[in-house]
């Protein structure tokens, strides 16, 4: 009978060969495996160029072919579970296919050509207009921006932008909705080191920025605000309360959207869920007070980053039949809602004063 061996024995590590270690490519008389492009033979340096060139070409893509692949595969929900094997096994960290499908989704042939990195196109992508996104890569090429300088352009200029055609604000209101641009102080996973922020999507404001909009000034005595507030806002000192009471109303109770999909937190979860601050100022009851509806929603969200259910809108107005109303943050014009953006600069004069 065989000894059985004793002692620390190696621990056998599995893998998968990679497609390129089964059949590897010359390209330019260079052989390109999973981790490695060795020379055949002795290469000119036209040949070294072709293999350069493809090498680079490929890094690009890659970023966006992944993104496509992972896009398909949320389209195929028998898939599900061999999916979830695959990025397991390829060990891609799930935020990063995360951003890079949101990146590959919106994003054209015109975008991704112009820009100059994955990054690049990142910053455009939640741009609702593709002529916008193409200009704007363009620009950022033009100019030689990295991503963070291209970043803080865009939302320099995203700050001072406020629906088309409306110069301040003013008005008293009876009904408030907002959705606030909360600043996020974490990094969070990236595809470049640098989109992790959440704010990369939207220009965020701080807890004093967004304490110090005279809301007030434009609420009526009698009033009520509907305010989201993403999860991990919702436990920020200072944070969503002194935004509210700055604004001079009181939370009294909320709603909770389950988005269904959702993306990956710091804790092992996955982040499906918002909550809907339902705050009043003096007495705002429903117009409409029965049936009562459910305090928990579930509706999929939809591609728009930080987009927000249109069902809500509507049942705001099926309670609380009597305006005026007013969308704070808002990001198309609504009919029957006066819809304004985050630029303080922009509010009325008087309004300031008196706040």
């Amino acid at each position: 009978m065989a000894k059985r061996p004793t002692g620390n024995l190696p621990i056998a590590v599995k893998t998968t060969q990679s497609l390129f270690d089964l059949h590897p490519m010359e390209i330019g008389k260079f052989m390109l495996r999973a981790r490695s492009a060795t020379a055949v033979g002795n290469p000119t340096r036209e040949q070294w160029a072709t293999a350069y060139d493809f090498a680079t070409n490929t890094e690009e893509a890659s970023p966006y072919w992944l993104g496509d692949l992972i896009n398909y595969a949320q389209g195929r929900p028998d898939w599900q579970d061999f999916v979830d094997q695959e990025k397991n096994k390829s060990g891609k960290d799930e935020q990063t296919l995360y951003n890079l499908a949101h990146i590959s989704r919106r994003t054209g042939p015109r975008v991704r050509e112009l820009a100059k990195t994955i990054g690049h196109a990142a910053v455009v992508a939640p741009m609702q207009s593709e002529n916008e996104q193409v200009e704007w890569v363009k620009r950022a090429r033009t100019e030689g921006w990295t991503v963070g300088e291209f970043r803080k352009q865009v939302r320099a200029a995203s700050r001072t932008k406020i629906i088309e055609g409306q110069a301040v604000l003013e008005g008293m209101y009876r009904i408030i909705y907002a959705d606030p641009p909360w600043l996020y102080g974490d990094s969070g996973a990236t595809v470049d080191g640098s989109l992790g922020k959440a704010e990369r999507h939207f220009p965020g404001m701080t807890i004093k920025e967004l304490c110090d909009l005279p809301v007030q000034a434009h609420a009526l005595p009698n009033a009520i605000l509907f305010c989201w507030v993403t999860a991990p806002m919702l436990y920020e000192n200072p944070g969503p309360r002194e935004v509210i009471e700055a604004w001079g109303f009181k939370p009294k109770t909320g709603r909770v959207w389950d988005k269904v999909l959702g993306m990956p937190t710091h804790y092992a979860l996955q982040g499906c869920h918002e909550h809907l601050i339902i705050a009043t100022r003096g007495s705002c009851l429903p117009d409409v007070p029965t049936p009562h509806d459910k305090s928990i929603f579930v509706e999929r969200r939809g591609e728009e980053h930080s987009g927000k259910p249109e069902s809500v809108r509507q049942w705001i107005e099926k309670r609380w039949t009597s305006g005026p109303y007013l969308e704070l943050f808002g990001r198309r014009p609504v009919e029957g809602w006066s819809v304004f953006g985050n630029d303080a600069r922009l509010w009325a004069e008087d309004a300031k004063r008196t706040a």
